[in-house]
């Protein structure tokens, strides 16, 4: 299977979007340009696997100067993907800078497209598959508030039969989780990412590190009390439902930003999210949103930073390959 496509960064995605959406083969010119060196990828979707930030199993390659590229899908890999999951997507990631370590460059990626899944046995390449990306500016206003991470901390402590006592704070660069419980006390930090999985209802994952349980007394008391595998799930349980209300949120503050800023109702742009766009989280930003003095009898007031997480995106057509 060979599959000939070109890559396209929208210069202005509120006159692209509405001409899109009236001739998708035809939108209005000067509102995009050819976008050189994207890295694209046909990832096969793996069952009861949550995936990384490049997909596990895919065949992938770059644009040319002029976005044109070419993806050779041989019959050993078609079968193999077929063999997975007949169900694919296409992934795409744009190269923003540079890390070195060890003597070596390593390429920091962004992702700025995705598609929505679809059974790669019947896809019948046809003509050129143009495939467009929108860098999208969402303001501090329109990310996800230190409230916000206040009422889904409180909603997820329902998970968390053994913790009493839970609240959660955006730091710079991640969650910081503190909890106590039956004696416990209870530490986690929560490091959000953008998510490149083919569910397009999910913007942004969130992995548990520094997982820190302080559990009471000799150990064959804390084994009747409370156990720290217990503790551990009810951990992933909970960030899953935080993240899950997160995505949500999200969703609706995306709706509402890009309906003000095209003059379109939101039942449209929602319709064009569902229907005809995605939207890929590029890169998250924790900028400080305002600051809180702290009253303590017999000192100055202290200067606390408030932080929300504030995502950098692009919004991808298609949607959906034909």
């Amino acid at each position: 299977m060979k599959i000939n496509g070109q890559f396209f960064e929208v210069t202005n995605v509120e006159s692209f979007a509405v001409s899109y959406l009236l001739n998708p083969a035809k939108p209005t010119a000067g509102t995009f340009k050819t976008a050189a060196n994207i890295r694209i990828e046909l990832a096969s979707i793996l069952p009861n696997f949550p995936g990384g930030f490049f997909p596990g199993i895919s065949v992938k390659t770059n644009s040319a100067s002029d976005g044109t590229f070419g993806l050779n899908v041989s019959d050993a890999q078609l079968k193999q993907i077929a063999a997975i999951n007949k169900m694919a997507y296409f992934v795409a990631y744009r190269q923003n800078g540079s890390v070195h370590v060890a003597g070596q460059t390593i390429p920091i990626f962004e992702p700025v497209y995705r598609s929505e899944a679809f059974d790669i046995t019947k896809y019948k390449p046809a003509g050129t598959l143009k495939m467009y990306f929108a860098p999208y500016a969402v303001p501090n206003s329109a990310g996800i508030a230190q409230s916000d991470v206040d009422t889904q901390i409180g909603a997820a402590k329902k998970s968390f039969k053994d913790i009493s006592k839970l609240s959660a704070s955006i730091q710079d660069g991640c969650i910081s989780v503190s909890g106590s419980g039956r004696g416990a006390e209870i530490k986690f930090k929560i490091n959000p990412s953008a998510s490149t999985s083919f569910d397009l209802s999910s913007f942004i994952k969130g992995k548990v590190v520094d997982l820190d349980i302080d559990l009471p007394g000799p150990d064959f008391i804390v084994g009747i009390c409370v156990s720290k595998d217990d503790i551990g799930k009810e951990v992933d349980k909970g960030i899953a439902g935080i993240m899950k209300e997160a995505n949500k949120t999200i969703e609706k503050t995306l709706v509402d930003q890009v309906a003000a800023a095209t003059g379109q109702t939101k039942t449209i742009v929602s319709a064009l999210f569902k229907t005809t766009a995605s939207v890929t989280f590029r890169a998250i930003t924790y900028p400080v949103v305002e600051q809180k003095s702290i009253k303590i009898p017999g000192f100055k007031d202290i200067k606390i930073d408030v932080r929300a997480i504030v995502p950098k995106i692009s919004i991808g057509f298609p949607r959906i390959i034909k």
